[in-house]
C-alpha cells in the first residue's frame, strides 16, 4: 500500500483486542480516511499480521469458548489445534465474502455483527505469548 501510514502504532494499539479494534485503530491513526479506504486497509492489515505471525484466527467451529451451555471447551484459545489452518490469503477472502453488503458507516449495526460473527482473532507478542479479548 503506497499510504501506508501509522504501521506500528496501529498494531501497538490493536494488539490483544478483539479485530474490531484494528478496524478501529485504522480510523484513528489515519482520520482523513473514508470508511471504504479504511476497509480496505483492514483486510491488507489482517493479511499482513497473518503472513508475520502476528495474530491468527480461531478455526471456525472450534471448542474452545466457555460459555453456559459449554461450561469445559476441549481446547483453550493458546492450543495449537484451535487455529485456522488456511493461507492468509483464503482466510482473507473469506472474511470478505461475509463483510455486509450496504455498510458505508463504522457505526452501522450490521458491521458490529461482522466482528462479533467472523472467527475469534488472537494476538501473539515476540515471545510467542497469546493474547485475546
Amino acid at each position: 500500500m503506497n499510504d501506508l501510514r501509522f504501521y506500528e502504532e496501529i498494531v501497538r494499539d490493536s494488539f490483544g483486542l478483539w479485530i474490531s479494534g484494528l478496524f478501529d485503530a485504522i480510523g484513528s491513526w489515519n482520520p482523513e480516511m473514508d470508511f471504504f479506504q479504511r476497509k480496505e486497509l483492514f483486510f491488507f492489515f489482517v493479511k499482513d499480521l497473518l503472513s508475520r505471525g502476528v495474530i491468527k484466527f480461531i478455526a471456525p467451529g472450534a471448542d474452545c469458548y466457555i460459555s453456559p451451555e459449554n461450561p469445559s471447551p476441549r481446547y483453550v484459545i493458546s492450543d495449537e489445534n484451535v487455529y485456522w489452518k488456511a493461507t492468509p490469503e483464503e482466510i482473507v477472502s473469506y472474511l470478505k465474502s461475509l463483510w455486509p453488503i450496504g455498510v458505508s458507516d463504522e457505526n452501522d449495526i450490521e458491521l458490529a455483527v461482522y466482528f462479533y460473527e467472523i472467527p475469534g482473532v488472537v494476538w501473539i507478542d515476540e515471545n510467542g505469548d497469546v493474547f485475546g479479548s
